[in-house]
């Protein structure tokens, strides 16, 4: 990694008169040499909640879900554990009466010893335009102090921007404002003890700011602290929320997530996340495209086990080992990276297919681990490729491409391998026609962690993921008898095509694309670049921190905007009682480039919320030299961290900018014109999640509208059916998608105004307070 230097504070005053003893987690990490693989069978759709499968229920209705703590079979009944009873986690349950506490409905899913088979789900079938789904999420996660998910007890890290629900005034967060070194014993050392936070974010919704889940909506088990922009619909539970998702988008693969302030790296961990599909009979997908509940998905997440078999997290107060690169954040690390994979809750699972072909979809839900996958028989060759090749993409996060596409080389380090970072989807045919019965095909994983150039994976463990087992043709439809779309056909998959703003061949803008705005866009890493011997603050005793990341920024800005800058070019928001400054502030309807200027040394997935977009292209630059003239321009003359951009953000008022908002020098006279690359073929449709590698300016065209709107659409059409300002109260946001940076200040909020030609919210299809 990339790292500056930065001054260190060396104190902090106590928080509480009376000091606390450091937590001191008991756990020890599990060798994966202790789990056996391929010995699971792989949970898949069902609608029925019985063993083995992922409960799967219609949408377009009301729903009940619980956050419930159970425990789950996610390790081998073999595992080298000795009693081994279950894997304590979270999920989302569905409660289908709508009154049934989880103590009570974890029942309905569990075995005769009250084990639930997997975590993951549920998986939520929607049809656009039917009626809204109305779901009712309730807290019912406890306490930090009983929780029996370790992994969250022992790695909450009060040191960072997070929800703080038992601070005396609104998310006052002063052991981050407070900064420096907690001292050992004192308050801001510890790990967090009270009721647990938590909030839904329906990921590629195209939903109201109301209801999008934003980090500041959380809500605690207790129902008695909410995050000062908490929203529910009126009939909410008093520890929960009720979402109207209105289901008027275009079909695509959603899914659903934590997303509270400074936890979500803990609570996506412990297993809240599930799946939300929109299907869209009037698409005009061919007619022997595999329906949404013949879907296999397949979300890919790694961990780490102790000798207990229960969830461990890289903290500091995990069995006293030092896993935090400096004393600031002690018990936050800026990447977690397990050493074992998890498909749908199972440690290396198998399926077993026939020799036919299965759509699957493919779901990275880890933290920071990005995945490079594979097909593979060692028994044949390396990488298989029979007919030419047998994985084919057919959607991504934000729907349908218009045609298949062949996985091959286009891209330097893609190749044939399904490139997918944490957030991202993609919906893939894979043809085993071509295997014999009794044949095993490893699905395999080559990216180096963190992403591209940190540790090559354990070939034997993080180098897989999961088997299949080629069986008999039972029935009858294999080969030249598969009745389902063949992807090699040359046939299209959508009707109508997706509506272009970038040409994908050319890398440039579609015609009669006009941004109203390009945004240049800084990645920055603020860190302390050499090892420091202090006194740990979770044990009290003297430690070399080796240094490293202290916090990720987005344009060399923290989460609430709020250093001093003498532009006046942020906005100051207050909503009950806590202010915000806002910079990325774009208008309904108004279509813009955004240039992502990656400064650090690894890939970070971008994420916008509310939005799906389209990817312009990639193009390297001169890293050093533009690092050069980017510290100069900071008013100091050297690189100041956390004081936004160097310059002016607004375009007019900044000469150095080439004519782009966002306070940054123009990037354009250090760009390397023979490394620019226009997307992936597999990456040419809507993403709301997009790989910004480093050293590369990544270039997006986002339209601040629905999808399916034509670029020369009426100006008064360019809307949205709700508003989405939210009022001037609510907003979404914009973040790097490996939760343990969004959690540690990787993260913007952007705010929108709303088409000054198009309907005030009181005429829109959905009304506020009416409809949501």
């Amino acid at each position: 990694m990339k790292i500056r230097s930065i001054p260190i504070a060396t104190a902090l005053v106590l928080l509480c008169a009376a000091s606390l003893s450091a937590a001191q987690g008991p756990q020890v990490p599990l060798s994966p040499v202790a789990i056996p693989q391929f010995v699971q069978p792989l949970p898949l759709l069902s609608a029925k909640p019985y063993g083995g499968t992922i409960n799967t229920v219609a949408g377009n209705g009301p729903l009940t879900l619980r956050m419930c703590e159970f425990r789950a079979n996610t390790l081998p009944a073999n595992t080298a554990i000795k009693d081994y009873t279950g894997t304590w986690v979270w999920g989302y349950l569905v409660d289908p009466s709508g009154d049934t506490p989880c103590e009570k409905l974890i029942w309905q899913y569990a075995n005769f010893n009250g084990v639930i088979d997997t975590f993951t789900g549920p998986v939520i079938v929607n049809q656009r335009y039917g009626p809204s789904t109305d779901v009712r999420y309730i807290n019912e996660l406890g306490d930090a102090t009983t929780t029996q998910v370790l992994a969250w007890k022992y790695s909450s890290d009060q040191t960072l921007h997070w929800a703080d629900p038992l601070t005396p005034w609104p998310q006052a967060n002063l052991c981050s404002m407070m900064g420096g070194i907690p001292l050992f014993g004192e308050f801001c050392a510890q790990n967090y003890e009270g009721p647990i936070a938590a909030v839904p974010h329906l990921h590629g919704g195209e939903v109201p700011a109301e209801i999008d889940g934003s980090p500041d909506s959380w809500f605690t088990s207790d129902g008695q602290y909410r995050g000062h922009k908490y929203y529910t619909a009126k009939g909410g539970p008093k520890n929960g929320v009720l979402y109207h998702y209105p289901n008027l988008q275009e079909a695509a693969p959603a899914w659903f997530h934590d997303h509270t302030l400074g936890a979500t790296r803990l609570n996506v961990y412990a297993g809240l996340a599930g799946a939300y599909l929109i299907d869209d009979p009037k698409m005009g997908l061919p007619k022997n495209f595999p329906k949404l509940n013949e879907l296999i998905p397949m979300v890919i997440q790694d961990r780490m086990f102790d000798e207990q078999g229960q969830l461990f997290f890289q903290a500091d107060s995990a069995g006293g080992t030092l896993w935090a690169t400096n004393p600031e954040h002690p018990y936050w690390k800026p990447e977690f990276i397990g050493d074992t994979i998890l498909v749908n809750g199972k440690a290396w699972p198998y399926l077993d297919v026939e020799p036919r072909r299965y759509t699957f979809l493919f779901l990275n839900g880890s933290n920071a681990r990005t995945y490079e996958m594979y097909l593979s028989n060692p028994s044949i060759t390396p990488i298989i490729r029979p007919n030419g090749n047998t994985m084919y993409v057919v959607a991504t996060d934000g729907g349908f491409l218009d045609e298949p596409v062949k996985l091959f080389a286009t891209q330097k380090g893609v190749g044939d391998k399904l490139l997918i970072m944490p957030g991202e989807r993609y919906m893939v045919t894979i043809d085993f026609s071509a295997f014999a019965p009794g044949t095993t095909v490893t699905l395999n994983n080559v990216a180096n962690a963190p992403y591209p150039s940190g540790d090559p994976v354990d070939p034997r463990f993080t180098g897989r993921i999961a088997q299949f087992r080629v069986g008999k043709c039972y029935s009858g439809q294999c080969g030249v008898n598969d009745p389902s779309f063949d992807p090699s056909s040359g046939k299209g998959l959508r009707d109508p095509r997706i509506v272009r703003l970038a040409d994908p061949i050319k890398g440039v803008l579609a015609p009669d694309v006009k941004p109203a705005v390009t945004r240049q866009l800084t990645l920055n890493e603020i860190a302390v670049d050499f090892p420091r011997k202090v006194i740990d603050p979770v044990t009290g005793v003297p430690m070399v921190y080796p240094g490293g990341p202290l916090e990720i920024l987005v344009n060399n800005t923290k989460w609430n905007g709020n250093s001093p800058r003498p532009y006046g070019d942020f906005t100051p928001i207050t909503v009950n009682g806590v202010t915000t400054n806002f910079s990325e502030m774009p208008t309904e309807g108004n279509t813009e480039v955004w240039e992502i200027v990656n400064l650090t040394a690894d890939a970070h997935p971008i994420h916008l919320h509310l939005v799906q977009f389209q990817i312009l292209n990639r193009e390297g630059f001169n890293t050093l030299d533009y690092i050069t003239q980017y510290e100069k321009s900071f008013p100091s003359g050297v690189y100041e961290p956390d004081f936004g951009p160097p310059f002016d953000y607004r375009a007019k008022y900044n000469p150095m900018s080439g004519g782009k908002d966002g306070g940054n020098p123009d990037v354009t006279p250090y760009l390397d014109p023979l490394t620019f690359s226009p997307p992936n073929p597999m990456e040419a449709g809507w993403k709301d999640t997009i790989m910004a590698p480093p050293d590369t300016v990544t270039r997006v065209v986002v339209r601040w509208a629905p999808t399916d709107l034509p670029v020369n659409a009426m100006p008064t059409l360019l809307h949205f059916p709700f508003d989405p300002t939210g009022g001037g109260m609510y907003n979404y946001v914009w973040h790097c998608h490996i939760i343990d940076h969004e959690d540690n200040e990787m993260m913007r909020p952007d705010t929108l105004s709303l088409n000054p030609l198009s309907p005030p919210p009181y005429k829109r299809q959905l009304v506020q307070g009416i409809h949501y």
